[in-house]
């Protein structure tokens, strides 16, 4: 999958968290690990959570952005959806150097990464 594409340094939210006040305003994230691309899919290794998400539970990815009140500078994400157990579940992915990664370079990642994900599945580049 290319070096660039492993264990890098990521934030991850969850739909539920981005849904309440704190995640809206005062802090986007719910944990922060280490993201890859896999032969199946991605993997997020984090200090609180683990996602395994394959290729075939994804029905949605697209670029985001968190709440402007939160993060003043335009912050993108990869919003992710997919299907576990019959359920719908949602995270956000901020790939980026570290916390102290300028806004503009984070953007550059996701947007890496997004291109990198569709180019591997092209199934969801026409839903």
């Amino acid at each position: 999958m290319g070096s660039e594409f492993q264990n890098q340094f990521c934030y991850v939210s969850t739909l539920e968290h981005q849904s309440t006040f704190y995640g809206k305003y005062i802090y986007l994230y719910t944990d922060k690990g280490q993201l890859s691309l896999t032969n199946d899919g991605l993997e997020y290794l984090g200090k609180k959570n683990n996602y395994s998400i394959t290729r075939s539970s994804i029905k949605n990815i697209e670029i985001s952005h968190y709440s402007r009140v939160a993060k003043p500078f335009k912050l993108n994400c990869i919003k992710i959806s997919y299907i576990v157990d019959s359920v719908e579940n949602t995270i956000y992915l901020t790939p980026t150097g570290s916390g102290f990664t300028p806004i503009y370079k984070t953007n550059q990642l996701v947007k890496n990464w997004f291109s990198k994900l569709m180019e591997i599945m092209p199934e969801l580049q026409n839903t």
